[in-house]
């Protein structure tokens, strides 16, 4: 069976699991595996589609209800998410990776202090294979609260175990230029550029940008961001950078 866990909207990974419900086992894991793989390639009516089925199938599924949450998380439907997140846990209590998903949509829900004890708490299970994961989770709760000095300590440990990740090096660019150290910004900010190439890497790209203005490299700063208008119109960075340029060109 495959099991998915979300770093951020988008992030993900397949795991082997063998424990299947009753009702259609067989079917259920089929469905199962289908939706994962449609999840992961971004395909998230389709997943959905599948992982509804699975449940009927199958609905006391740890798992399906666990990349349910993860589909309904990636469509922006919280509330979804929490609810089929919650049920995994609750049918099988040590489930970690659905517990670091759980603090992951809680934080996007600005529910900072139960996520965070969701979070704490999971690190605590020392047989979770992907630790970096939580500690990614943590950095970014820091984050979105303005704690940036915590945030850069959980985002370098995620880093550490996973160097090539290209949201744990692109927040913990942002990170350090919210800590104003702009040059290592910088130079963060760029390495993740090269991780995120499988990713849209515009968001790194533009604080890269910002982080160059910042120390005076306005040429560095101006490629970055025509390479964002060239490259990526439909982006969520386009109308900034665009914004951007004019202005350092007047």
């Amino acid at each position: 069976m495959l099991r998915v866990s979300l770093f951020l909207a988008l992030s993900l990974s397949l795991a082997a699991c063998t424990n299947l419900g009753a009702r259609d086992p067989e079917q259920a894991e089929l469905h199962l595996r289908v939706g994962s793989s449609l999840l992961e390639n971004g395909s998230y009516p389709q997943a959905l589609s599948e992982l509804l089925h699975a449940e009927k199938l199958d609905p006391e599924n740890a798992l399906v209800q666990n990349n349910l949450g993860l589909v309904y998380f990636a469509r922006e439907r919280n509330d979804l998410a929490e609810k089929h997140i919650r049920r995994a846990i609750s049918l099988d209590p040590n489930f970690t990776e659905a517990k670091n998903n759980l603090g992951r949509v809680l934080t996007e829900k600005k529910q900072y202090e139960d996520a965070r004890k969701i979070l704490t708490g999971a690190l605590q299970d020392l047989t979770f294979v992907s630790p970096e994961k939580i500690h990614l989770n943590l950095g970014y709760l820091d984050f979105k609260q303005g704690q940036y000095r915590s945030a850069k300590t959980q985002l370098l440990k995620a880093i550490e175990f996973q160097r090539s990740n290209c949201m744990a090096q692109t927040l913990y660019g942002r990170t350090l230029y919210e800590l104003k150290d702009f040059t290592g910004a910088a130079s963060s900010l760029d390495r993740a550029i090269g991780f995120c190439q499988r990713n849209s890497p515009d968001e790194a790209q533009y604080y890269s940008a910002l982080s160059y203005y910042q120390i005076g490299e306005t040429r560095k700063a101006e490629v970055r961001l025509e390479e964002i208008i060239k490259l990526y119109s439909s982006g969520k960075y386009y109308d900034r950078a665009r914004s951007m340029l004019e202005t350092m060109r007047k």
